[in-house]
Formats: structure tokens, sequence, C-alpha cells
């Protein structure tokens, strides 16, 4: 599987992850942009630098301005709610995050040999940590265990609401109670609305049920409408989430909405 397939996949599973991973590129980017011109500026009044010190400025040169142009196409991504898939984005932010540790590794080692050896390890090691713990708590999330409880909250694709009773769509073991957040933009409070019952009328068709739909005037850092939907099988939810008819209405639903939210409710949490 390519990784723009496998990116893709993974927000339809839980939109929510699009958020999150632009702030870890946020951290990462400011963070290494400010190691990069705290470790720079000695180099740079530096009248004789030495090869590696030579080789640490050209590659800072390199990687702070891609850094800074990250970080701005950061806040339009997070401003968004999307992840730009772009060839060229990709490129430079390997580039830029190569660069900027290759940087760092030379600045060390021109000091001590020894101190960017450890460097390169730890490094290695963290890379090994952060790899095992992230796969960890995804694998706990897919199987619906977070914090080792066997009815934990698990986020999944974006859906705007759903009726299994309608199409005859058995409830099998897999079922489960999926709660829907949506922030409107301001002022397209009664756009979202009109939304939501358009794409909520193609949902029984996939024997997707809401059971509570409620709405709030309360401000914009609460929910404009609130759903409770009634699933009978991932398989289904992921089925109306590619449905053509309401692929149709993507341009829309980036227009009126600002934040969904989605998670797992316990059934013992919902009166039947």
């Amino acid at each position: 599987m390519r990784e723009d397939e496998y990116v893709e996949q993974a927000l339809r599973r839980e939109p929510g992850l699009a958020d999150e991973w632009l702030k870890q590129n946020d951290l990462m980017y400011g963070g290494l942009v400010g190691i990069c011109v705290v470790l720079a500026q000695p180099l740079i009044t530096d009248a004789a630098p030495s090869p590696l010190g030579l080789a640490s400025v050209i590659l800072f040169a390199i990687a702070i301005p891609l850094l800074a142009g990250l970080i701005l196409l950061n806040r339009q991504e997070t401003y968004r709610h999307r992840l730009a898939k772009s060839r060229a984005v990709t490129v430079a932010r390997s580039l830029a995050v190569g660069t900027a540790f290759a940087g760092i590794v030379t600045t060390f080692w021109g000091v001590s040999w020894i101190a960017g050896a450890a460097l390169l390890v730890s490094a290695i090691v963290a890379m090994l940590v952060h790899s095992a713990g992230y796969t960890s708590v995804e694998e706990m999330l897919r199987w619906g265990r977070w914090s080792g409880r066997p009815e934990g909250r698990e986020a999944s694709a974006q859906p705007d609401g759903m009726g299994p009773e309608a199409s005859g769509a058995p409830i099998d073991e897999e079922a489960f109670i999926l709660c829907c957040l949506l922030w409107a933009r301001t002022g397209l409070e009664s756009d979202l609305v009109a939304y939501e019952d358009r794409v909520l009328a193609l949902m029984p068709d996939y024997g997707i049920e809401v059971t509570e739909r409620v709405r709030s005037e309360r401000g914009p850092e609460h929910p404009t409408e609130v759903q409770l939907l009634r699933v009978p099988s991932q398989a289904l939810l992921d089925a109306y989430l590619v449905d053509p008819r309401r692929v149709e209405f993507a341009a829309e639903r980036d227009r009126v909405v600002a934040r969904t939210e989605l998670f797992r409710v316990p059934r013992a949490r919902v009166q039947d």
C-alpha cells in the first residue's frame, strides 16, 4: 500500500487524526527551526569555521527556509483541517527535516565525535520508541480497547448521521454507537443543518440509524449539532463514506463544517 493510500484510509477512519498530525508537525518544525538558529549563530560569526562547521552552516541554510515555509503551510492546513498531499510538500518535508537533523549532528560532531555518535544513537532509539509506542496505541484503538478497556473510545470516519430498520440490515456483533459532534463555520449554522439533512437521507441505505440529533446555540466553542448514530458495522460505515452521492457534497461540507469530532459510545451508557 502506498503512503498516500494509507494516509487516506487512516483519515477516513478518524478525521480528527489530521488535526493531531498537524499539531505534531507544527511542534516538530518549530522545534527544529529554534535548534538550527541557536546552533548556527556561533558558526556564522566564526571567521574561519572548521570543515564540519561549514557543512553545518550550509545544512542549516537549506533547512531553515524550508522549515519556515512548512510552518506557514501548516497554519493553512490547520485552518482548513486538511493535510496537503502535494509531492512537492512531501519532498520539501523530507529535505527540511533531513538537512536540519544532519546539521545538528555535524555541529555536535565538530565539538566531539563522541557527542555526535551519542546523538545519532539516541535519535535512532527515540525513533524506535516512538514507532513502538505509536503502533501499540493505534492497535488498541483499532480493536476498540482504549487504556486496556474493551469498550474504549475509538474515533471512526466522518459520518454525518445514519437506519438499520429501513434497509433491513441486521445489527450484528460488530454494531456500535457513534457520537458525532459538528461545529459550523461562523454564520453558516443554518447551512450546516441543511447539509446534514441531505447527507442523512443517504444513510438508511447502509442500515445506519440516527437515534438522536440535537442542536445548540451556546456559542462557537460548543458543537452546533450532536448526533448519536447506531452503526451496524464498520464495513457499512466505510461503504457509506465513499458513496458517490455523498462525495458530491464534499465541497459543501468543507464550506460549512469547521470541525468534526467522533467517538464510540459504550452501549451501557445508551438507553435502547
